[in-house]
This record gives structure tokens, C-alpha cells and sequence, in this order.
């Protein structure tokens, strides 16, 4: 008997443990905002590499005060020394506000805590800020892309 209860309390913790992930998942997405950036060396201010090409995904959760980000598709480019979010509207270079760090698997994406003034300003006009990923080929920026909703 004293085993079927057992069983039954862990079983019951495990079901409202899914939940909650359930529950914070959902919490995520509706309180998230995601942006996108389609990243070229033609955005380049000064001019970045001719071929190269990635796509960015930016994601502000006032819920969590994180912001997330994945850097995909990069193709034709040297290897990136850096990437970032810089301020600055298209055509106009601007300083990085935060710094994209590559995850332990290698990849370009990952949750950071966010400053409250950046995930304010990013949210309230995207279009003033960018993408931008560095190489040694192209150290100012081999390819950027403006943030849009």
C-alpha cells in the first residue's frame, strides 16, 4: 500500500512538472516579440562580403528579461570573429548594444539577460537596430540585416 501511494505522489509531481513547463513555454511566446533580419554584405555600410548571406532571429520576453537570438543559414563568409546588435538605422553605422556569444554546441544562438533600455528601445522601434557578423576578412561587419517585425 505504502508503495502505491509512493508511486502515486511521484506520479503526480511528474504530471505537474510537465505542466509547468507546459505552462512556461506558453508564457514565453506571449510575452515574447520576435524579430527578423535577413543579413547581407550589400547592407554593409562601406561594403561587407559580395556572397555572403544569414538570417537572424532576435526574441524580447519582458516575462523573463531575456533576450534570445539565433544567427542561421550563414553562408559564404570566413569564419565570424564577432556578432552583434548595434544601434543604427539602415544606411548609418552604430555601436553594438549586445553581444551575440556562440552557444557550447558552436552555434550562434542563445538567451542572455537583456538590460531593460535595450529591450525597451529594440521593442519600441526595431528598424533602428542590426544584425551585423564580423570576420577577419571583413572586420567592421561582413554582412548585416535591419531588424524588422
Amino acid at each position: 500500500m505504502k508503495k502505491s501511494v509512493n508511486f502515486l505522489v511521484i506520479a503526480g509531481g511528474a504530471l505537474a512538472l510537465g505542466a509547468c513547463a507546459t505552462i512556461e513555454e506558453e508564457v514565453v511566446d506571449a510575452t515574447s516579440d520576435t524579430y527578423n533580419a535577413t543579413l547581407t554584405g550589400s547592407n554593409v555600410v562601406g561594403g561587407g562580403d559580395p556572397d555572403g548571406y544569414a538570417r537572424a532571429e532576435v526574441s524580447i520576453s519582458d516575462a523573463f528579461d531575456q533576450i534570445c537570438y539565433e544567427v542561421k543559414d550563414v553562408r559564404n563568409i570566413s569564419t565570424v570573429t564577432a556578432a552583434h546588435i548595434h544601434a543604427g538605422r539602415a544606411g548609418t553605422n552604430g555601436p553594438p548594444v549586445f553581444t551575440l556569444v556562440k552557444s557550447n554546441e558552436g552555434e550562434w544562438q542563445g538567451c542572455r539577460d537583456g538590460a531593460e533600455w535595450t529591450e525597451n528601445r529594440l521593442q519600441g522601434n526595431p528598424s533602428d537596430f542590426y544584425v551585423n557578423l564580423h570576420n577577419a576578412d571583413y572586420p567592421n561587419g561582413a554582412i548585416r540585416g535591419q531588424l524588422v517585425d
